[in-house]
């Protein structure tokens, strides 16, 4: 039988133009040398670590070193002092950190939790609108923080957006703008992040483990809690994803911690460089603290996943039955999940929106409140003091454009290297950096920009990017490679690497085999990716305040500059005209998508996606 199949193989193969293959040889596959291997992955190993290198080590551990050694960057005279690490942790700073740390760890375990429960009504009950939850989730996910917040002032306000209306709810306006309003605006910011999260793990989870305990007497309570640490991977990646992104967020702590005086440390990092004399040593120290922060909640899920095994997929994991509510329990559920995303996005959306249309809004205006257009006509046609919307908008649209392509083009071959098979210590590295980058604030990116490419060796000898619109795109883009990479990598990894094995033995080349063996599957997770990349540049202030050109201001900061000189009414019409653009580029994209690309693309990319 084996001299047989021998010759089989042997007489299929030599009829083949150009192979010759041996009986040993066509039984087992030659091993790949790898001395033959070794120097394509070298070589695009290096490739990678050159542009990370380039786009986030060197401006990062540029600025990170004035911490201790100011003279390398002539912000001082020694090579080595812990002076500045004692100004940061005292007076405003060190309240800043201590600030932060908390407001953080509480807004992760929140939206932990507010997740866990919307995503088990969604995914495992009759609640109504179950598609409508996740859209809205999405919407969350891509307004940014200080749009929020803008929203919550305009609402919330003495003379503000509900006042007008008739609803008196005034005397939240001092609740909210403290700690309070903080925590409500950095939970809900980070609930998304938490709801994809587990919302995954419950998709696998099959109904087995509930069956089994309710057969042994288990009540609902005892049923949840023997069920729930089944997701503990999840639930210690959400925990981690949320602290890391409230304690990097900087939209809050530049609006409302501003004005509430609650001090937070991304913004007392921004006011140490933005202070006349700017303080960078004490800049440096803050943003070191910030990234060490972020260690222990990640080292705390690595060794809660270790200790134990959570595989629970197998080939006898059966589709999750969903419990189904009795009429009034199921319009209730659905009710109380209406109020989640009311609180959420509901309420800074229509606060900004009425707000937009307000004359006169804000605290100082005790009398002649009233509906008006005016704040449309004032950015739409302005004076010659003010600015119109549209340069800066269209600035932010073309940022926006180059960002999420180059980001698009960069996270999709990290992602595959990610998600390979089998990858060695170099993937491990990759891997861990990009989760740990993260959590690097904006700010700390953009002042490491200005101090790395400012460099003499690097402006006179190799290329001349300060105070450029260059400098800014490649400071955007190292800012949306780490998230959007992890987003990638998940659905990249589902891809069989035997579909282009297939592709190429047919004699079709790279660019063929993978425009027609794996693009169609990762289609509508890159259009995705593209559309969250473009709308977070579009909105992003960290790195927009601190890298601009002169002359050259994106969207976020023109709006901040007309809410810092008090002009509510404008800032925040700008701010409503932003997030339609926003949303009209998704409908746009999105219906594109569906009518030029073919129905399977959007079939399987739509699978990726979700998985």
């Amino acid at each position: 039988m084996t001299s047989t199949s021998t010759s089989l193989v042997t007489r299929d193969t030599a009829t083949l133009p150009g192979v010759a293959v041996s009986p040993s040889s066509a039984t087992r596959p030659a091993p790949t040398s790898p001395a033959r291997r070794w120097p394509t992955l070298a070589w695009g190993s290096l490739a990678i670590w050159v542009v990370l290198g380039l786009l986030i080590v060197a401006p990062v551990v540029s600025f990170l070193l004035l911490a201790t050694s100011p003279r390398l960057f002539q912000q001082g005279s020694s090579y080595f002092t812990l002076r500045y690490v004692r100004e940061a942790l005292s007076g405003t700073t060190g309240r800043g950190l201590f600030d932060s740390l908390w407001v953080s760890v509480v807004a992760a375990v929140s939206s932990t939790g507010i997740a866990t429960l919307v995503a088990w009504l969604v995914q495992r009950t009759n609640v109504y609108g179950r598609r409508v939850w996740g859209l809205l989730m999405w919407l969350l996910l891509l307004v940014p923080t200080w749009m929020m917040t803008l929203g919550w002032g305009d609402l919330l306000q003495p003379y503000g957006a509900a006042s007008t209306v008739g609803l008196p709810v005034s005397w939240l306006y001092g609740e909210f703008f403290g700690p309070l309003g903080i925590v409500i605006v950095l939970t809900t910011a980070a609930l998304p992040f938490a709801y994809f999260i587990v919302s995954a793990a419950l998709r696998g989870l099959g109904s087995e483990f509930e069956d089994a305990a309710r057969i042994h007497g288990a009540g609902r309570l005892r049923t949840v809690r023997t069920v729930l640490p089944i997701l503990a991977p999840a639930l210690w990646s959400a925990v981690a994803i949320g602290f890391a992104e409230t304690m990097s967020d900087f939209g809050v702590a530049f609006t409302l911690g501003y004005h509430a005086n609650f001090p937070m440390a991304t913004y007392t990092l921004f006011a140490a460089i933005s202070n006349f004399p700017a303080n960078f040593s004490v800049a440096a120290v803050i943003a070191v603290l910030l990234i060490v922060a972020t260690i222990p909640p990640i080292v705390l899920q690595s060794r809660a996943t270790r200790r134990r095994s959570y595989a629970v997929l197998s080939g006898r994991t059966r589709t999750p039955r969903r419990r189904e509510f009795g009429p009034m329990a199921r319009v209730g559920v659905t009710v109380g999940l209406g109020a989640v995303f009311l609180v959420a996005l509901g309420a800074p959306v229509l606060g900004a929106v009425v707000g937009s249309f307000v004359r006169n809004l804000g605290i100082y205006a005790p009398a002649g409140v009233h509906f008006t257009t005016a704040s449309y006509a004032a950015i739409l046609h302005p004076t010659i003091a003010d600015k119109s919307i549209g340069a800066p908008l269209v600035l932010s649209n073309q940022l926006g454009i180059v960002v999420a392509t180059a980001t698009g083009v960069l996270a999709y071959v990290l992602g595959r290297r990610l998600g390979a098979g089998r990858g060695g210590w170099g993937q491990r590295v990759t891997d861990v950096f990009l989760l740990g980058t993260v959590a690097i604030p904006g700010v700390v990116l953009g002042v490491g920009y200005i101090f790395f490419y400012n460099l003499s060796a690097i402006s006179s000898h190799l290329i001349n990017l300060y105070q450029t619109l260059p400098l800014l795109m490649l400071a955007l883009t190292a800012n949306a490679l780490p998230g959007q990479t992890r987003f990638m990598a998940g659905p990249l990894a589902q891809v069989q690497p035997s579909l282009a094995e297939a592709a190429r033995v047919h004699g079709a080349g790279r660019w063929r085999t993978w425009r027609s063996a794996q693009l169609p599957l990762v289609a509508r997770v890159l259009v995705w990716g593209w559309l969250l990349t473009f709308t977070k540049t579009i909105a992003e202030l960290a790195i927009s305040q601190v890298l601009y050109p002169p002359s050259h201001e994106p969207v976020s900061v023109t709006i901040q500059a007309y809410l810092g000189n008090y002009q509510l009414g404008t800032g925040t019409a700008m701010t409503v005209l932003t997030l339609l653009e926003m949303l009209a580029v998704i409908g746009v994209v999105l219906g594109l998508f569906r009518l030029l690309a073919p129905r399977g693309w959007r079939r399987i990319g739509w699978s990726g996606v979700r998985t």
